[in-house]
């Protein structure tokens, strides 16, 4: 998994800001006096952006560690990986260490070490409904990483007694409608590259399946293209793996990660299984991103189907 790299980071608030501020000019001067609020926004964002993207790896290398404690000798050697982190994705750095799927020894000898040595959670044996609630909630704005739907089970299971209904109840209560949250998910990213119907049909089929297969931890799957409405297939087949690529990077923001997690918990405590319950969110995405009733009407999980199938 490599890390975005600072250009990624730039576009992506440029984006998020403009939307933000259309009227402001698509390039600032920051010697400019009539833009110094603009430009002290625009820093503001790159910086909140810098740290939840920093966070949301470092939590992908590292998911069983905890807050980190920059007085806890313990936690010296995780802080030094969140730095580098900071420094590849933040100034464009080259990397101290080898940041790609090999890095899992690693990440597991570090992560026994905080256990052994580092202060050990403050967590409840039983989680009410309030405090159920603030944990959504907090998941929801990326405020922590939720590590998948079982951890938002377990405290279901925790902290109702009433049984799963009730359960369901609350958990739908605190998240809204489920449609809402996957609409928010396609909002948050917009195509860019793909301008025939074709392309842009599968440059969104395409994110849906990424974001929904970087938070399963599951690999590209294969899926096979042919010549359709002017565009090759070797052009159709660019225009799916980039939305991918694109949903991807999305799923490793903490919100978009936990709106995933959250919903698949919601419809796992209505009674679907977990492959069933991600189908279901994968469509949800579909069905609000998708522009042209030319494109499928059921995306099947977790393998795509081939054009023609």
């Amino acid at each position: 998994m490599a890390l975005p790299s600072r250009e990624f980071l730039i576009s992506e608030v440029d984006r998020e800001f403009l939307l933000q501020h259309p009227e402001a000019p698509r390039q600032l001067d920051p010697n400019d006096p009539r833009q110094e609020h603009l430009v002290r926004q625009w820093n503001a964002m790159f910086h909140e952006f810098l740290n939840r993207m920093v966070d949301s790896h470092f939590y992908r290398f590292f998911p069983n560690a905890q807050r980190l404690d920059p007085n806890n000798p313990a936690d010296s050697t995780l802080i030094d990986y969140w730095n580098d982190i900071h420094d590849v994705i933040g100034e464009g750095k080259p990397p101290r260490y080898n940041w790609d799927e090999h890095l899992a020894h690693t990440a597991e000898t570090a992560q026994t070490q905080q256990h052994e040595q580092g202060p050990k959670p403050d967590v409840a044996v039983h989680m009410d409904e309030s405090k159920f609630k603030e944990y959504v909630r907090a998941g929801l704005e990326g405020t922590h990483y939720l590590a998948d739907s079982a951890e938002v089970l377990g405290y279901l299971a925790e902290g109702f007694g009433a049984g799963e209904e009730s359960a369901l109840v609350v958990l739908g209560e605190t998240l809204g409608p489920i449609g809402l949250i996957t609409a928010t998910i396609t909002v948050l990213w917009a195509t860019v590259e793909a301008f025939g119907t074709g392309r842009r049909l599968q440059e969104q089929e395409g994110f849906c399946y990424g974001v929904m297969w970087e938070v399963a931890g599951l690999a590209d799957a294969h899926k096979s293209f042919y010549d359709w409405a002017g565009d090759s297939a070797e052009e159709l087949r660019d225009s799916f793996y980039e939305g991918v690529a694109a949903g991807r990077e999305k799923a490793a923001w903490p919100s978009v990660h936990n709106r995933i997690v959250l919903a698949t918990a919601y419809y796992q405590a209505g009674g679907h299984d977990l492959e069933t319950a991600r189908s279901q969110i994968l469509n949800d995405m579909w069905l609000h991103i998708r522009e042209t009733d030319k494109g499928r009407d059921y995306l099947t999980w977790p393998t795509p189907m081939s054009m023609g199938e």
